[in-house]
């Protein structure tokens, strides 16, 4: 071997060396680097737990005034005063399922859900309010949103028809009836390519939920998720054109306000009729009204997906049987009595798709209403 051949060999064993320290080098630094993070984690789980345990008195606190202090404050914030809101509490632990987490009562899970409802809040604000994070927060409010639906056998009123014996003026006419059927529209935020099926003849993007009630305003059934524009497009528009479809008879007086007043008393059974009939069924307006008045969700549209919305409003069904069911003085209905009596901003129907079964028994009811009258007048 020359010395050429020795020289070029000892370079080669110099640069292995060379190479296998710097992989060396590069090991030991991200070693380095990794120690370092993990304790930087180790510090930073340390820092949250202290941090924690400092927010819990205050949590407990604002949880105190919320719900334990006074039923106006949580009239106000849960939509239920303070027994309905213990009931509540019990019903979804102990049906529904609902449980206190390592660092959460049901209780706050709850009450969160509920503020939400009620003023439609973001997340950013409950987490600021209840000093907790928004992960938290999202989570207690899915939590609590399959509870209260898990609940629906018992918060959903089973119907009673009205008796052959019933002496209530308001509804004795109209028996086996179970109670008022009508839709609302309710605005909701849906894909571009959706929107034409949402939306209403007024332009509005909302889903169409259908609802029944009973006369003591709790709801029956309930049915969300229509597109906005199932009413007019595919209902209305049908029976309008229809050519043996019923004309309203003209001149005859609907709506409530129409006998209040200085205005003259029922001038002839068909108005008679109408009186009767749209006193019955002006307890489901009355119904949309208090659900739209006690839940602010259901004012404006939300960033939640079609189908958690419309869990959404079945749940606020839910739970305004549950405040009706317990709570004895409900401040909500009585603001909105006097607002619904005097309300008339509904357009009228031309023509309606009748049977001449349905012509035949209403025109009998009508005249069985004003033979009464009659005979009341001559006495």
């Amino acid at each position: 071997m020359d010395s050429q051949q020795l020289c070029d060999v000892e370079s080669f064993i110099i640069l292995k060396e060379i190479v296998v320290h710097s992989y060396i080098v590069l090991i030991c630094f991200f070693m380095a680097i990794y120690i370092m993070l993990l304790r930087k984690q180790s510090r930073n789980r340390r820092v949250i737990r202290y941090c924690m345990s400092a927010r819990i008195p205050k949590i407990l606190s604002h949880l105190n005034v919320l719900i334990h202090d006074n039923d106006i404050v949580c009239i106000d914030k849960p939509r239920m005063d303070r027994n309905a809101f213990n009931i509540l509490a019990s019903l979804a632990k102990n049906i529904g399922g609902l449980t206190d987490s390592k660092k959460m009562l049901s209780t706050e899970k709850l009450a969160m859900f509920l503020n939400t409802l009620a003023h439609h809040e973001k997340n950013k604000s409950i987490k600021v309010d209840y000093i907790r994070s928004g992960w938290s927060v999202s989570r207690a409010f899915n939590e609590c949103l399959r509870v209260i639906l898990k609940l629906t056998p018992v918060l959903l009123v089973k119907p009673n028809p009205v008796l052959e014996d019933d002496t209530d003026d308001r509804w004795k006419w109209f028996k086996g009836c179970l109670g008022a059927l009508d839709g609302t529209y309710i605005s909701i935020r849906v894909e571009a390519i959706y929107k034409p099926r949402y939306r209403t003849r007024k332009g509005d993007i909302t889903t169409n939920v259908l609802g029944v009630c009973n006369r003591n305003l709790n709801f029956i059934y309930v049915l969300p998720g229509w597109e906005g524009s199932t009413a007019d497009g595919c209902v209305l528009r049908d029976v309008v054109v229809r050519k043996y479809g019923l004309t309203v008879p003209q001149g005859y007086r609907y709506w409530l306000k129409d006998w209040q007043g200085n205005n003259p008393s029922h001038r002839c059974r068909e108005e008679l009729f109408n009186m009767k009939h749209v006193r019955a069924r002006n307890v489901i307006e009355r119904e949309f009204e208090l659900l739209k008045g006690r839940w602010g969700i259901l004012k404006n549209p939300s960033w939640y997906s079609v189908k958690v919305h419309n869990r959404i409003i079945s749940a606020c069904c839910l739970i305004h049987n549950f405040i009706g069911r317990e709570m004895e003085a409900d401040p909500l209905d009585v603001e909105m009595e006097f607002h619904m009596e005097n309300q008339h901003e509904h357009e009228n129907i031309n023509t309606i798709e009748v049977s001449d079964e349905w012509t035949t028994w209403r025109d009998e009811l009508a005249q069985s209403m004003w033979n009464e009258r009659l005979g009341n007048q001559s006495l």
